[in-house]
């Protein structure tokens, strides 16, 4: 079996959450194909699910490789190929995972299993750390994870991750490959708004009650925006945008804390790329009624928050409170939802990162290289306590199209991309 019929099988494993029975066939489908990992290195499993693979040289220092097993759910509905079927056709493997995060995964084993084969010996201790649930927050396989290394007191020189990839076709008048390493990440948190007051019959309607406050709310938080921060990264990478833009759109760029207030406007019809500048904030639920003809006594609206580096969960707490708290509606922390503050910007000094510039010049020679933001969250955000030198990328050419099938329909990666992804983890590997 070659590595894309490989690829291909390990989709057809539904590790989703709650299907627990799966990992297990998972992690017995790795052993049965990287024999050489299973018999050299030391394999931990942590909380029963999450996978640890260590490769012990002596070395007083580690570099961390992470990627998860699970993915999120797929109807069968509206697929070329069934999301599960790991159909290879067309030059694509298709199937959940594809791109997030199975490719990563295998392809982190790939390298290691053929740097085995070759007899090579890396001068660090080398750790994938493998989560099965990165998409619920991971607090029971990557938290575990880094608690382990923790009691272990393992000590972490690096973290690679996923989290950005090299784009293609998605900024507007770039039309160069970009290579983007993610060197922080937003935090998150979600707060409950709750509108209180007499309930009553449908027939006779009075003024305020809590589904017509809650709607105020809302409008008022959905027309909301935080002031522009503009952290490093950030202007990094705009500035790397300016040089392959034409003017006057690249003198913006290019001078980005001069221009913020008019890059703020041009970036406000790019959703992706406003919320690098700021936190952001989004309903997400709502919860109120028990019947057509009865005025809710209680409406419950959850808010979503990303928040930028620079910027606290507590800070944007006060925020909402300050934005809804003429019109009786109650914020609340709730227990319910979990909060993350942001993780602060990766030195971009190290060996390490130079070493991940060297090896993706080397295997993507066409792409541009520039820091970025990672606006979603990842597992790497459970190390920050262990290691300040995270960075975020996966090595995937991606288009706009490609980007829509993640945790949508049709998610596929190419055959030549996944090739790729294999020859660089194990280019960075050699070179590390």
């Amino acid at each position: 079996m070659d590595k894309i019929e490989r690829l291909s099988e390990s989709i057809r494993f539904r590790t989703v959450a709650g299907k627990w029975e799966e990992f297990l066939k998972f992690h017995e489908f790795l052993e049965r194909s990287f024999p050489l990992i299973h018999s050299k290195l030391k394999v931990h499993r942590i909380n029963q699910y999450a996978l640890l693979y260590e490769w012990d040289v002596g070395a007083e220092e580690s570099l961390l490789f992470l990627a998860h097993m699970d993915v999120v759910p797929a109807e069968e509905e509206g697929w070329i190929h069934p999301p599960f079927s790991g159909k290879i056709s067309d030059g694509y493997v298709w199937g959940r995972g594809a791109l997030d995060d199975k490719s990563s995964l295998m392809a982190l084993m790939e390298a290691v299993e053929g740097l085995l084969e070759r007899n090579f010996t890396p001068k660090h201790n080398l750790l994938l750390a493998f989560g099965f649930d990165e998409e619920t927050k991971g607090y029971m396989g990557a938290q575990k994870l880094a608690e382990h290394l923790e009691n272990r007191k393992i000590r972490i020189k690096a973290i690679l991750d996923e989290g950005s990839a090299i784009v293609e076709s998605v900024f507007p008048g770039v039309d160069k490959p970009l290579a983007l390493i993610g060197i922080a990440e937003k935090g998150f948190a979600s707060f409950d708004l709750v509108a209180k007051g007499p309930g009553g019959h449908s027939s006779a309607p009075y003024r305020n009650a809590p589904i017509e406050r809650m709607a105020k709310a809302i409008t008022r938080i959905s027309k909301y925006r935080s002031k522009p921060i503009l952290i490093g990264a950030v202007e990094d990478f705009l500035k790397t945008l300016g040089h392959f833009t034409t003017f006057p759109l690249s003198v913006v760029l290019k001078h980005p804390r001069f221009f913020l207030p008019l890059i703020d406007l041009f970036f406000s019809k790019l959703p992706t790329a406003s919320a690098m500048l700021r936190t952001t904030m989004c309903v997400t639920m709502l919860n109120a009624g028990v019947a057509d003809n009865v005025i809710p006594e209680q409406v419950t609206a959850t808010v979503n928050c990303r928040i930028v580096p620079g910027e606290t969960a507590k800070e944007v707490f006060e925020r909402i409170r300050k934005i809804v708290e003429d019109l009786d509606v109650e914020v609340v922390r709730s227990e319910k939802w979990e909060v993350s503050d942001p993780v602060e910007q990766s030195n971009t000094e190290t060996d390490f990162y130079q070493k991940l510039v060297e090896t993706m010049e080397n295997v993507f020679p066409d792409a541009v290289i520039s820091t970025f933001l990672t606006i979603g969250g990842t597992d790497s955000r459970h190390y920050k306590h262990l290691c300040k030198d995270i960075y975020r990328f996966s090595p995937i050419r991606m288009t706009k199209r490609d980007l829509e099938t993640v945790h949508g329909r049709n998610e596929r990666i190419s055959i030549q991309a996944y090739q790729h992804m294999c020859d660089f983890y194990s280019e960075l590997m050699r070179k590390l």
